[in-house]
């Protein structure tokens, strides 16, 4: 039973051009790893950017609010948040530009020096404090 509406013909010429099944699969897999990495990077940037702006504001990254420290200026007043953004950029560019060696130094010289600053701190003029010297 026919309602009257035929499906439209392909030309004949399509049957010859027409991709083949491996290549259509292949297409096929490039996007959804082409998708995967976008729905990846999603999960790692904006994770990262909260963490980025919660350091900004507070002079803190979460692993210092969590231990009771804050960065700090040479005159003892917490860093603004153009400055703890210099700071922070500084110090994950200098360990992703480095290959990690950047934090393998930023470890020799907080266990070593007797200031106990890492790279980051001598460049932007920071000092890292407890939170509770501040408040004294």
């Amino acid at each position: 039973m026919s309602d009257g509406i035929e499906p439209p013909r392909r030309e004949a010429y399509l049957d010859e051009i027409a991709a083949g099944p491996i290549r259509r699969v292949a297409a096929h897999l490039i996007e959804v790893v082409i998708w995967g990495l976008i729905y990846a990077y999603w999960y790692v940037v904006v994770p990262y950017l909260a963490w980025l702006v919660f350091a900004l504001m507070r002079g803190q990254t979460p692993g210092k609010q969590l231990l009771g420290m804050v960065a700090v200026r040479p005159d003892g007043t917490r860093f603004g948040w153009f400055r703890m953004l210099i700071r922070e950029l500084f110090k994950e560019l200098y360990w992703v530009l480095t290959l990690g060696l950047g934090m393998i130094i930023d470890i020799m010289l907080l266990a070593l020096s007797d200031d106990s600053r890492t790279v980051a701190d001598r460049v932007t003029g920071s000092t890292i404090v407890h939170v509770s010297a501040l408040q004294s």
